[in-house]
């Protein structure tokens, strides 16, 4: 019978030459397969079912082991940390995590990358996932309940319009992120169907863990703007010198989130790019004066159904 024990669920780390972020998820679980490769349909669903029934490592002091230097952090309830260290680790490679029970946590290889990255470009492009680059079909409960648990990875079907953008925007020097409101219980499956599809890599924001009993019930947690609000905040002061692309839908808040930061942050903001779901007629007005406000500072925006091939980034409209 396998053991439960401690695994890295999810992992990135960045710097930006002075100070070096990281963040991760730890569970306790007896899943040995994550790879969501070559799945059945039975087999993707019982994986999905047993990574909502794991038990966050919660409010646990951990190590963090780069090369030769040892970081201490540590995790909050929902059993993920996030802590910026003051000291610049690029070319470092995280070679272990030890909790405090003395138990080496289990690095699972390629799940994530684990060796600190430099953000070397002066231009960040975050896009959310949902609905965004992947149809999830959010709005449509039953639909929504079978894409995420009875479809394979491989048959998740890609936003391509939007994933022609993102891979443009890499190409034109861009540096990727991915920013959801999905949970952490599904970053294996994020992060695979994003490789399987050959998406530029880069940081994947997840929100906290939820439980099965969250989902079953249909809890959600209060306040479900902050985690998008505030990881964007964060990357916007943590890089003083870049410049922001922010992509996402009208299928959740991304329109209010993303000109919430544009107006805190307008001299940052480079281009907001929203694709129309779901009519919502309540954003018809919100769209026309966000327009004329944008323009006056110089920040592009564009809200459609599809964009063209060729997405030329021309004046604001």
């Amino acid at each position: 019978m396998l053991k439960k024990i401690p695994i890295l669920l999810s992992f990135y780390a960045l710097t930006n030459g002075s100070e070096t972020l990281t963040f991760g998820q730890l569970t306790y679980t007896k899943i040995n397969d994550l790879s969501f490769t070559d799945y059945n349909r039975r087999k993707t669903f019982r994986t999905l079912l047993r990574l909502y029934q794991t038990k966050p490592f919660s409010n646990q002091q951990i190590v963090l082991e780069f090369n030769e230097i040892q970081v201490k952090v540590k995790t909050n309830v929902y059993g993920a940390f996030y802590e910026k260290i003051p000291l610049d680790l690029k070319g470092s490679t995280l070679t272990k995590v030890i909790v405090s029970t003395g138990e080496e946590v289990k690095l699972i290889d390629g799940l994530y990358d684990k060796y600190i990255h430099h953000f070397g470009s002066d231009k960040i492009v975050v896009s959310d996932i949902d609905d965004t680059l992947l149809h999830s079909f959010i709005k449509k409960k039953l639909r929504k309940f079978r894409a995420l648990m009875l479809t394979t990875m491989e048959k998740r079907k890609v936003v391509e319009n939007m994933q022609h953008l993102m891979n443009k925007f890499v190409m034109q020097g861009a540096i990727p992120v991915y920013l959801s409101n999905s949970e952490q219980n599904l970053y294996p499956l994020i992060y695979r169907f994003l490789f399987h599809n050959k998406f530029p890599r880069g940081p994947l924001f997840l929100k906290q863990m939820r439980t099965l009993w969250d989902v079953v019930r249909n809890i959600k947690y209060p306040l479900q703007d902050i985690h998008k609000t505030t990881t964007l905040q964060e990357l916007i002061q943590f890089f003083p010198e870049k410049k922001f692309i922010l992509m996402g839908d009208n299928t959740q808040r991304d329109i209010f989130i993303y000109l919430d930061v544009a107006e805190k942050f307008y001299e940052r903001i480079d281009c907001i790019i929203i694709r129309k779901v779901v009519n919502n007629k309540n954003e018809t007005a919100l769209i026309e004066q966000s327009i004329e406000r944008l323009k006056g500072r110089d920040i592009k925006f564009y809200y459609a159904e599809d964009f063209p091939g060729e997405f030329p980034l021309p004046d604001n409209h």
